[in-house]
């Protein structure tokens, strides 16, 4: 990595240009997510039928779209599934989007009937179907969002412990700032809230702030050896002396992420997704989030750092 050389770089008086990046990404993602009436949650976590069909031959999702709203299935969600040569679809029904009597296994049976008899020049070869009710998604969802909140609040105490509570602070935004534009981006591209997702989420949380402890942990090791600077120039120090680690360390991760993302399927699709987006904004909230919010903290406190100069409080306004 000795091309990137030793930086210099101000991280801290960008500070507010990565805000204003991060605020514009949110705005758009909580826009979309407005227009779409809400995250769209896969059947894990709603109320629904899933059929998953494969043909003897390439199906016409139109054709099987226009089946269905004969047979009363309207609302029907139709894609493509997996790799185009198994001609699969994923057919997916919610409950109130049904005719059929509002029952899920009829839904099913529907779907099954329509793509049995009614597909011209197609020979349904096989199928299989999942079906969710009300206790079990809304179970689902409350355990996840429980995971995720626990999560969150183990890191601020765990980080609050090993160094101070404005690390912990600075940690815990950070990590929901890589949460709520990784969401914004799940719902501008189409994606799916599912158990998948829930999972890549919470290994988006460990892996920022891993990558945050490191920087926090130069911070405190140079507030130490150079006790004359201010906590400003410290925490450029140590982001620029972290960032040949950073790198590397992200840029082999989303490597390994987006091999995962091309090359895993359908069914790894959304997951694979969460960890590309997550480890690019991620090792970008580090840098650029994170320990700007300590300063800032400090900076609101109106008290210099334990180990920096009288004037910190001065500079970290600037």
């Amino acid at each position: 990595m000795d091309f990137i050389g030793d930086t210099k770089i101000d991280w801290v008086k960008y500070r507010w240009h990565f805000i204003t990046i991060s605020l514009i990404v949110a705005v758009i993602g909580a826009i979309d997510i407005a227009r779409k009436g809400g995250l769209h949650y896969g059947i894990d976590f709603s109320e629904g039928t899933i059929v998953y069909a494969k043909f003897e031959s390439t199906p016409e999702v139109d054709v099987i779209r226009d089946q269905l709203r004969s047979a009363g299935l309207g609302s029907a969600v139709i894609q493509r599934y997996d790799r185009d040569d198994l001609n699969m679809v994923m057919i997916r029904v919610e409950r109130e989007a049904t005719d059929a009597g509002g029952e899920l296994d009829s839904a099913a049976n529907l779907i099954l009937q329509a793509l049995e008899q009614n597909i011209p020049g197609n020979t349904l070869a096989d199928s299989s179907t999942e079906i969710v009710g009300p206790v079990v998604g809304a179970e689902l969802r409350r355990r996840a969002r429980n995971a995720t909140l626990f999560a969150l609040v183990a890191m601020l105490i765990y980080i609050a412990f090993r160094f101070e509570l404005v690390y912990g602070v600075g940690a815990t935004v950070a990590v929901l700032h890589d949460v709520v534009l990784t969401l914004a981006l799940v719902s501008i591209f189409n994606f799916e809230i599912t158990l998948y997702l829930i999972a890549a989420f919470l290994t988006l949380v460990g892996y920022s702030v891993n990558d945050t402890i490191v920087i926090f942990d130069r911070v405190r090791e140079n507030r130490k050896l150079v006790r004359k600077s201010s906590l400003r120039d410290i925490i450029n120090l140590s982001i620029n002396q972290t960032l040949r680690r950073t790198i590397l360390t992200s840029g082999l991760t989303l490597f390994v992420c987006f091999a995962l993302y091309a090359m895993g399927g359908a069914v790894l699709r959304g997951f694979s997704f969460v960890l590309v987006a997550g480890v690019v904004i991620g090792t970008y909230s580090s840098i650029a989030i994170a320990s700007p919010i300590v300063l800032w903290w400090r900076s609101l406190k109106g008290r210099p750092a334990k180990s920096a100069t009288k004037t910190e409080a001065q500079e970290a306004r600037v």
